[in-house]
């Protein structure tokens, strides 16, 4: 996608957010095929459809967590300036609210700790499902290179 295209595609991308919330796979829904017409017939032709509605989701996805239009991360002093050390450490500027289906700006997960709290809990169940799965790793990777791979075993303490 030309850089022309790709900033068409994120003003689409908010201006479908500012009707229909920030659920990146609603606003896929919603705009893959006035965006991509051609692509989606032929996806659509070829069996692929589903597979392109994936990568959208997850192009979608990417522009509501990565919005930088000034707004962002200065509107957090407003609201108080003591979180700014905190929110400087963040790596992201809007995160996964579940109970809201959409991505939620640090300014308003910040003036309202229910979403901020529905935020975090998200974010920690997936960082213990990916230890969880790191671990199944290790395991692999013990079986593998132990030569031995009948017998595999949970490696204790082998470091990431």
């Amino acid at each position: 996608m030309l850089n022309s295209q790709s900033a068409a595609f994120a003003a689409s991308v908010w201006e479908f957010a500012s009707r229909v919330g920030n659920n990146a796979p609603r606003i896929a829904d919603e705009i893959m095929e006035a965006a991509f017409p051609l692509t989606c017939s032929q996806a659509r032709e070829e069996g692929a459809l589903r597979m392109l509605r994936t990568g959208i989701v997850s192009e979608v996805k990417r522009i509501l967590r990565n919005r930088d239009d000034g707004s962002g991360q200065a509107d957090f002093s407003e609201i108080c300036a003591a979180f700014a050390p905190l929110v400087k450490d963040l790596r992201s500027k809007s995160y996964f609210v579940e109970s809201a289906e959409e991505y939620v700006a640090i300014p308003d997960l910040i003036a309202d700790p229910a979403l901020l709290d529905d935020a975090r809990r998200f974010m920690r169940r997936k960082g213990i499902e990916c230890l969880a799965e790191a671990d199944r790793l290790d395991a692999l990777y013990a079986a593998v290179t132990s030569g031995d791979p009948v017998a595999p075993r949970k490696p204790q303490g082998v470091p990431a």
